[in-house]
């Protein structure tokens, strides 16, 4: 079990130090959505599987509140019935 631990840490640490050079790219993402926003449009995420959970989530932080008072975001997870879904996707693909 310590092994698997061990492997599964390493793997996090490895992404983590290869987002420094996609950080002009997550940077550009954030612009465009910061854009769109300012535009009056509104943000869609999707997924598939775990990354259907964390549309859900983005949105419901865009539609909240993420870490102080502020107005709502307009924000939609088009993954909502995540169980038909990402069943769906998974079957064919």
């Amino acid at each position: 079990m310590q092994g698997l631990v061990r492997k599964t840490l390493e793997e996090h640490i490895s992404v983590a130090r290869a987002m420094d050079a996609l950080e002009p790219e997550i940077a550009e993402a954030g612009q465009i959505c910061a854009s769109a926003l300012q535009a009056g449009k509104r943000i869609y995420l999707c997924g598939n599987g775990g990354s259907a959970a964390d549309a859900q989530h983005i949105a419901a932080e865009l539609i909240g509140r993420f870490v102080g008072e502020r107005r709502s975001l307009p924000a939609i997870a088009l993954t909502t019935d995540t169980s038909a879904l990402t069943a769906i996707g998974n079957d064919y693909g």
